[in-house]
């Protein structure tokens, strides 16, 4: 131990005569002479390092003796017998003094350390030089360290105070381990299923849902209840939730995969839970995480607790309900809150796209047909549909305005609508959500932790293809008498094509019959294909990309420095056309928007959830396509990041 103490006086000297040692080796191997003068160096190198830490070491003993030396006898007894166990260590991590208390308590019997690492693992000068406590656990005992600084002038030392608090600590998690938790469970399709099976086979299939929740249950130490068909109350102690959430809330899997004989079900469940200090705040955010679990596609569990939520499951589409119950009550309440303004604002998302300016476009027909003037708000130099706003220009659709003038047009009279968005951060221009009188969100993507709440009405359907399936639904099943021009139905159809992917990811029944219903009010099938037109440079840099991939696992990555001012639309093009290669689940394209900008653009077919992965590095989406841009970071950088999301998505699954 004594050898290792001089090594850490001066580790980079001692390799360096390591070094010379293998040159001389190699020499003698090679050319005597050779050898012999670097065996010379090796030894001369090891005698000045051998010198300089025992002298280093020395003079850190030194400096702690002068200090004893200079008390006089009663202080000198003090600080031997100091009633807490304390050590002085240099910058090395070695302990060059320590009191009684501190050998008889914490040292082993026999034990001849001499490092601080053994007692604090992650020790380093530079850290805790900086910090005044720390906590530390040794041989089943948990202490409270203090940290005081040692002026030296040859070695600066550090002196470590431990506290012996386990019994207290100890008491603190329990404490911790038996506060309450409120768990809502919800079976999400549970009226589709009412509506689709016999009374007596939909009462074998939810006793068959309610014994795998009961089982799942069973082991643990908690209160459950049926509190109405197909709902659930579950109450706790923290210890069982650590349990459950351990076990990745595996009831999902279970009731996911759940058949009554040989008929599948395709039942899934949401999960909220709440953690709190009492079980009033425990219920409330009980009931918040279940709405954001709904709010995300269903199929999961949100588990609220005070550094945030915890999302698990979200790996499969939400099933889609086909009543129209809900739109057609959404546009009576919509034309009741537009009629009490004088003017309307439709807002989307930075950058953007066909599906944000197409639903915009829809509403402002839906507005005027309600009798009050609509805008769009739109930043042409930035939009990714200017194919979209330059086709609806020629056809006579003059109501985009630009954000100067938005912002100088909105007042307390000013209705607010925000498409295709959900997240205050990201809108095209949020001055404009604080300075209308009333907000409308009207959203499709799964909802994110920072999502609007303070909206007057929020509209939103994960389940739906695209915010204009949406907004089709809503003119289908108001009550307005005017014929639909056919510049909004096919700008309502371009949307509804390109979150699709041409009718291929996220359709339903719903988005046919929205699809027909833009088809009889003369949506523009040509003109929608030649909105999606490519260049010959385009397609250049697109193949570019994609023969720059590369595989990791089921996924495939690239990444791209070139320029380009379509850059946006070929990368989520390279990401769409990257899924058609076999054996492929998810894409990622990597590219630069701006100085130490990176976006990532993300693809996958539904088997795995690409917004999960977007979100563990500050994105969102939807489970098929998402998105995320990173700040101050090169692509190597970015790379990494994402690199680590993917690894991090995959263990949790």
């Amino acid at each position: 131990m004594k050898a290792l103490a001089l090594f850490y006086q001066n580790p980079a000297g001692f390799f360096a005569a390591v070094l010379l040692l293998v040159f001389s080796v190699l020499g003698f191997i090679f050319n005597t002479e050779m050898g012999i003068v670097f065996l010379s160096a090796f030894l001369l190198i090891l005698l000045i390092d051998v010198l300089y830490a025992v002298l280093s070491l020395k003079a850190t003993r030194k400096y702690v003796s002068q200090v004893n030396k200079s008390l006089s006898g009663k202080k000198v007894s003090a600080v031997d017998t100091f009633p807490l166990p304390c050590v002085i260590c240099d910058n090395h991590g070695n302990l060059v003094w320590y009191n009684a208390k501190f050998s008889e308590d914490i040292i082993p019997s026999g034990s001849k350390t001499l490092r601080i690492n053994d007692f604090i693992p992650d020790y380093k000068y530079s850290k805790y030089s900086e910090e005044s406590f720390t906590s530390a656990e040794f041989e089943n005992k948990k202490y409270s360290v203090f940290i005081t600084k040692i002026k030296s002038v040859s070695n600066p030392m550090l002196c470590f105070y431990f506290f012996d608090d386990t019994y207290y600590k100890e008491t603190e998690d329990e404490y911790k381990l038996s506060r309450p938790f409120v768990m809502h469970i919800l079976v999400d399709n549970i009226e589709q299923l009412s509506r689709q099976l016999t009374d007596s086979k939909f009462a074998l299939v939810t006793s068959g849902i309610e014994a795998k929740i009961e089982k799942w249950l069973k082991n643990e130490n908690v209160i459950t209840k049926i509190t109405g068909n197909g709902s659930f109350l579950v109450i706790g102690e923290k210890r069982c939730l650590d349990k459950l959430c351990e076990d990745k809330f595996s009831v999902l899997n279970d009731i996911r995969s759940y058949k009554q004989g040989a008929t599948a079900i395709n039942a899934t469940l949401s999960i909220g839970v709440g953690t709190g200090e009492n079980f009033k705040d425990c219920e409330i955010w009980a009931r918040k995480a279940l709405d954001m679990s709904l709010g995300r596609g269903g199929d999961q569990a949100a588990v609220y607790t005070e550094n945030g939520y915890m999302y698990f499951g979200g790996v499969s589409n939400r099933a889609n309900d086909n009543s129209r119950v809900s739109p057609r009550q959404t546009a009576a309440n919509i034309a009741t809150l537009i009629k009490k303004f004088d003017k309307v604002l439709i807002v989307g998302h930075k950058y953007s796209d066909y599906d944000a300016i197409g639903s915009a476009m829809g509403l402002q027909f839906f507005s005027e047909a309600n009798g009050i003037p609509a805008f769009v708000v739109c930043d042409e130099s930035k939009t990714l549909a200017g194919g979209l706003v330059s086709f609806a220009r020629n056809e006579g659709f003059e109501e985009f305005t630009d954000i100067n003038t938005a912002i100088e047009m909105c007042d307390d009279k000013t209705l607010l609508f925000v498409v295709d968005a959900h997240r205050k951060p990201l809108l095209e221009c949020p001055e404009l959500y604080d300075k209308a009188g009333a907000k409308i969100v009207v959203d499709h993507h799964r909802r994110a932790d920072d999502y609007i709440d303070d909206s007057d009405l929020f509209y939103h359907s994960p389940s739906s293809s695209s915010a204009c399936e949406m907004v089709a639904e809503l003119i289908e099943y108001s009550t307005l008498q005017e014929k639909v021009p056919s510049v909004i139905s096919t700008a309502l159809l371009s949307g509804i094509v390109l979150d699709t992917k041409d009718y291929v990811l996220r359709t339903s029944q719903r988005t046919f019959s929205a699809a027909a219903f833009l088809r009889e009010n003369n949506a523009d099938t040509i003109a929608v294909k030649k909105l999606f037109a490519t260049n010959s440079e385009m397609i250049a840099l697109k193949n570019e990309i994609i023969s720059s991939a590369v595989t990791l696992g089921d996924c495939v990555i690239s990444k791209t420095d070139k320029s380009d001012a379509n850059l946006r639309i070929v990368t989520a093009k390279a990401a769409d056309e990257m899924l058609n290669i076999s054996g492929v689940k998810a894409s990622f394209v990597l590219s630069y928007i701006g100085k130490d900008v990176v976006q990532i653009s993300a693809r996958s077919l539904g088997e795995e959830n690409v917004q999960l992965i977007m979100e563990l590095i500050g994105g969102g989406g939807h489970s098929t396509m998402a998105a995320t841009q990173l700040n101050d970071i090169d692509l190597d950088g970015a790379y990494k990041k994402l690199i680590s999301a993917i690894e991090k998505y995959y263990s949790s699954k």
